[in-house]
């Protein structure tokens, strides 16, 4: 019986977890979802063209990932550590887009947003593959149901606290109430970015104990994967 119900408590522990990974993770990538063409245009000068194209870089690095991610997964990569590999890409990619600005570069702007959709792809195979994995005892439809709608959630708020911060943010600036030198309208893109490195940063921290977790099996995590793996 005491076996029974460790074995339980390590489970549900183990699924809150998760879905905690799942939501700061994606809320942490999903915040600058309407400012990266804006930043783009307002901050950097960039035509309306250019900012278009940023939303194929975005795609491209996420197509990109998913393709190296379906290589990974395929020889037996364990789905948290891809998932973390992906927090971090994103923490450098936010990285590169706050120091565009100071540095006036398109470049390092693209390169950024080429990552932000990079570590994006990995992040959401791994949660995805994760959640999928976890059949033992029937488990797998409700995990899979848990993970949508704690992403659908996250990304929704995500979206909309960016927006909101941002304008907070810039209105607190054109007032100077943060000081004479923090007045430019790029503080409010800034204080997003900064807020989604942290949020990924919490996300590293708890998808640790899950990276060293037996959770997932090698067999499940070996287990073959493509796109018609995605949810519709």
């Amino acid at each position: 019986p005491f076996k029974e119900a460790w074995r339980n408590y390590m489970s549900q522990s183990h699924a809150a977890r998760f879905l905690v990974v799942v939501g700061l993770g994606t809320a942490g990538f999903q915040m600058q979802d309407i400012l990266l063409e804006p930043y783009g245009g307002e901050i950097l000068g960039l035509s309306v063209s250019a900012t278009t194209t940023l939303t194929a870089l975005l795609a491209g690095g996420t197509l990109a990932s998913l393709a190296l991610a379906a290589w990974w997964l395929n020889r037996g990569g364990n789905p948290y550590r891809l998932s973390a590999l992906g927090a971090l890409i994103g923490i450098g990619a936010f990285t590169a887009v706050i120091l565009a600005a100071p540095m006036d570069s398109a470049l390092l702007f693209r390169i950024g947003a080429t990552c932000i959709g990079f570590g994006t792809g990995f992040f959401a195979v791994g949660t995805l593959i994760a959640a999928m994995s976890r059949e033992n005892g029937g488990q797998s439809g409700i995990a899979l149901g848990a993970w949508g709608a704690v992403q659908a959630t996250a990304l929704g708020l995500g979206i909309i606290l960016g927006g909101v911060i941002r304008d907070i943010v810039n209105a607190m600036t054109s007032r100077e109430l943060l000081g004479p030198s923090l007045t430019g309208p790029e503080i409010g893109y800034a204080v997003v970015y900064h807020i989604e490195i942290v949020l990924l940063l919490a996300t590293l921290v708890a998808i640790g104990p899950l990276v060293r977790s037996k959770s997932v099996s090698r067999e499940q995590s070996s287990s073959r994967f493509g796109m018609a793996d995605f949810p519709g």
